[in-house]
């Protein structure tokens, strides 16, 4: 009989020492979690915060390439003097396929006669 038991009380420390084990790593699970979980909060965070920086910067952008009424109206007048520059180049570019199409013949030039004056001797 004392066998037995003093097989159970060798078993004893290494059953109570795994027990504790247990409990630490339990413990060192429940530590880890709560870290991940603030770690997960703080990167949460940091992005709402990015984002909302962005939207802020998007806002700062469309605010700045928004059009006062004279830029639109000089935008326009730039824009109706380069159309008129090209109808003007496309008509001078008509005249000139026209001219070149256009049999060309040179007039003979007409001399003109020179009388002479006779000397008398």
């Amino acid at each position: 009989m004392l066998k037995p038991l003093l097989g159970i009380l060798l078993l004893l420390p290494g059953l109570l020492a795994a027990a504790e084990l247990s409990q630490v790593g339990q413990k060192a699970a429940e530590q880890a979690s709560k870290v991940a979980q603030q770690t997960e909060a703080a990167q949460l965070q940091k992005a709402q915060a990015a984002a909302g920086a962005t939207a802020a910067r998007e806002q700062a952008v469309l605010a700045r390439q928004q059009q006062e009424p004279w830029e639109q109206s000089e935008r326009q007048k730039a824009q109706q003097q380069f159309n008129e520059r090209g109808q003007r180049e496309a008509k001078y570019l008509q005249q000139a396929k026209e001219a070149a199409a256009k049999d060309h013949q040179m007039e003979t030039p007409k001399m003109k006669i020179i009388k002479r004056k006779v000397v008398n001797n």
